[in-house]
């Protein structure tokens, strides 16, 4: 092997050759702005993004007035079925000037600037993230001399800020040509200024590019400059979005005392660094980890399983994209990230599994700060949320869509995916507001947001719902998330029951009235119970003459499980072993299913997730093993959707991190659970800085399955008492007693594993 420059990162990536397609790029960010370098010495691409850019498509977005036919609508599905009724519901919608299913407007990057040179016979190439700090870098000599290229978002100035080595070079703005944009650039001394005028809408962005470097000179086309410098030259880039016309005049870049990179970075890094260091797995030696990402990968395959220097890298990148991702907004499906004009499903918010898994693992990470872009963004929808709510059913509240950009409104639906009718959304959704509070006990917060919207959902349900002869609630319509429609979808009854127990109990938190809570909770005890099937598995909708779909990537009706976390073996064993059965049906009908329906780096998450509430140790390394294996990330270990690399996508990325600390410590329904789920590829390791739920913090977690040793530090913010589980361990559970932790104290623990 070449020998490994000094600054590999520990906590990072690296690779020996340049990127060759947008998505293996080195990506960096800090919750607003994203770049992307392609790192070829030559014709290098550097890419900047911002999350507010998504271009508007010119579509109509109006909501058509359904409401009137929603009595009609139900009369049928109850006497010919949901086809019939969907036929007749689109034909109605259509005769309203409805297009059907419009994608919402794309992400797309926001400017591509290139830097060519004649470095042509450059070696002892190398690219590099720095996890721990955002710092992308790429080396290589030429003639014995070494050329570095170093890139960073500052958390301190919000700028892309990037640092070449002495030398000459030509760097040039692309010229999009995208016919839904009207670009026009000019230069003001040492700043490129290029102006981004939407064509349908009064929105924009303008971008500054300034240019510290001893010897300028601009372009013709007035879209770069030709640079040549015996100093470091220093670019900082800036993405301005706008929602009006502006003046066209150059707009000033940022100004102030001119700093040098080192100043701008160990300003940024020390914010970076701390969002970073608050948690940290360790699973392997300095040395392991400074090797290049697609040897650890190799190993992987040749061991045909995960191992742990590789899993501390991908747990690493979860966290990366997260705090790279999440602030102005929450990550979108590809983060904050994109290169083309064209993204899959639009690169947009899309609500019915995939923002959910993207924030999965965020408070549990004590990266609690990085969900205000998530409730910022909710905010910013609402308005299309109501609408929704009132024109498809006549209801108050909110409804919220599968799909969003810049706007909230549901126009993505047609007979074969009618998503218009999965009306669980919002309360998905909801479930972080209350876990929020639940993690950092923040009644003002718990107050001012999260009651609110959970009553908003209460409010959809009292309008929307059905009562059947019994006073049972009825959904219908509903709908299993791309599986299927059918009255009763039991994901539509295990949000419902999750939104009124968390209201219920928030109400409770604030001594709010009993009048309320009471009618919240007459409205629980009306929603109809789970079935079981004749397999003995949890029906995905309550509908008895409905058949199941099990080769299929969502797995919605396992949302007692996997998110709400309902019930498990002991406070209800038999939802609890339907449920398993379900999911042993759902896993060999698709996820090991050589021949299931399709690859799907989400529903593989979901799986994994599934697996640590039943504490399936091997199903985790299978379904790490199945990522491996069909090379499932890129080099920047950022994720794909399909196998082969196909799809650019990051929701698996922020589910990591929490399944990581789900098979090794997890809390609910006051039980903490230790080493609930643990590979065996993962023998030993340590993970520090953990959240818990109830205000919990594991400041050490360490465990040997050799020496049967786990030792545990931890403290709560209240008195509470745990009680303690270790379902892989049963031997060491009779000498364990309840754990009670007394407020700010911290406890250690020190257990010898017996099986």
């Amino acid at each position: 092997m070449r020998k490994v420059s000094t600054h590999v990162p520990t906590r990072g990536v690296w690779t020996d050759s340049p990127a060759m397609k947008w998505e293996d790029a080195l990506v960096s960010g800090n919750g607003s702005h994203g770049v992307m370098v392609m790192g070829d010495p030559v014709s290098d691409t550097i890419i900047g993004n911002h999350c507010r850019l998504y271009l508007p498509q010119g579509n109509r977005f109006d909501v058509p007035e359904m409401a009137a036919y929603l009595t009609e609508f139900r009369q049928i599905i109850e006497r010919e079925g949901y086809d019939k009724a969907l036929s007749f519901y689109y034909q109605k919608a259509k005769e309203q000037g409805y297009p059907g299913l419009l994608m919402s407007d794309p992400s797309h990057p926001g400017f591509h600037l290139h830097v060519e040179t004649d470095h042509h016979s450059y070696y002892d190439y190398q690219r590099s993230i720095d996890y721990e700090t955002g710092e992308l870098m790429v080396s290589y000599q030429v003639n014995g001399q070494t050329f570095i290229r170093k890139t960073f978002v500052s958390q301190q100035t919000n700028q892309i800020i990037h640092c070449l080595s002495p030398g000459q070079y030509r760097i040039s703005l692309q010229d999009y040509q995208q016919p839904l944009m009207k670009q026009t650039s000019m230069i003001h001394h040492h700043t490129m200024h290029t102006h981004f005028d939407y064509v349908h809408s009064d929105g924009g962005y303008d971008v500054l590019i300034d240019v510290k470097a001893s010897n300028l000179q601009p372009l013709d086309d007035e879209t770069g400059f030709h640079l040549q410098s015996d100093q470091p030259i220093l670019i900082t880039m800036e993405i301005r979005p706008y929602q009006q016309a502006t003046d066209r005049s150059i707009i000033k870049a940022k100004t102030g005392k001119q700093l040098s990179y080192q100043r701008l970075f160990e300003r940024h890094e020390k914010i970076h660094r701390d969002l970073f260091d608050r948690v940290r797995l360790e699973l392997a030696t300095d040395d392991q980890r400074k090797q290049p990402i697609w040897s650890l990968v190799d190993q992987a395959k040749q061991a045909d399983q995960m191992t742990p220097v590789l899993l501390e890298k991908m747990y690493d990148a979860g966290r990366y994209m997260f705090i790279c991702s999440a602030g102005e907004l929450t990550p979108n499906l590809q983060g904050i990230w994109t290169g083309t004009f064209e993204p899959a499903w639009s690169g947009d918010f899309t609500f019915d599994t995939n923002v959910q898994l993207s924030i999965a693992g965020a408070l549990s990470s004590d990266l609690a700060e990085g969900l205000n872009g998530y409730f910022r963004l909710i905010k910013e929808l609402l308005p299309g949320f109501h609408e929704n709510a009132q024109k498809y059913y006549g209801a108050r509240g909110v409804l919220a869509t599968a799909h969003s950009s810049n706007s909230g409104k549901h126009m993505h639906w047609n007979e074969d995916w009618p998503l218009v009718l999965w009306t669980c959304g919002a309360g998905w959704l909801a479930h972080w507001y209350y876990q929020y509070y639940r993690f950092t006990g923040d009644t003002i917060f718990l107050q001012h947001e999260s009651v609110p919207f959970l009553e908003e959902i209460v409010q959809f349900y009292r309008d929307f719902l059905m009562e059947d002869a019994d006073g049972t609630y009825r959904f219908t319509p509903s709908y299993s998330a791309e599986n299927g429609t059918g009255d009763n979808a039991t994901q539509d009854i295990a949000v419902a029951k999750e939104v009124l127990t968390n209201l219920i109990d928030a109400y409770q938190i604030l001594g709010y009235s009993n009048e309320k809570i009471n009618s919240f909770q007459m409205m629980f005890d009306k929603l109809p119970n789970y079935q079981i099937n004749e397999e003995g598995a949890l029906k995905e909708w309550l509908t008895p003459d409905k058949g199941e779909n099990y080769n299929h990537r969502h797995f919605s009706h396992l949302y007692p499980v996997f998110q709400s976390r309902e019930f498990n073996s002991e406070t209800d064993p038999v939802m609890w072993q339907a449920s398993r059965i379900a999911f042993d049906k759902r896993l060999e009908a698709w996820l090991l299913n050589e021949d299931g329906d399709t690859s799907s780096t989400h529903g593989r998450m979901h799986s994994a997730l599934c697996a640590t509430q039943f504490h399936m140790p091997a199903l985790i390394d299978d379904i790490f093993r199945l990522l491996i294996a069909n090379n499932c990330f890129f080099s920047s270990l950022m994720m794909s959707h399909y196998n082969e690399q196909n799809i650019f996508n990051v929701d698996g990325n922020g589910a990591m991190p929490q399944v990581v600390h789900e098979m090794l410590v997890d809390y609910s329904n006051n039980r903490l659970t230790l080493l609930g789920a643990i590979p065996s590829s993962i023998p030993s390791g340590t993970i520090r800085g953990v959240r818990l739920p109830h205000q919990v913090t594991v400041h050490q977690f360490t465990w040997d399955l050799e020496a049967n040793k786990l030792e545990l530090e931890i403290e709560s913010q209240i008195d509470q008492e745990l009680s303690l589980y270790l379902p892989l361990f049963k031997g060491s559970e009779q000498h364990l007693q309840h754990l009670q932790l007394v407020r700010n104290q911290k406890q250690s623990l020190h257990i010898e594993l017996a099986k």
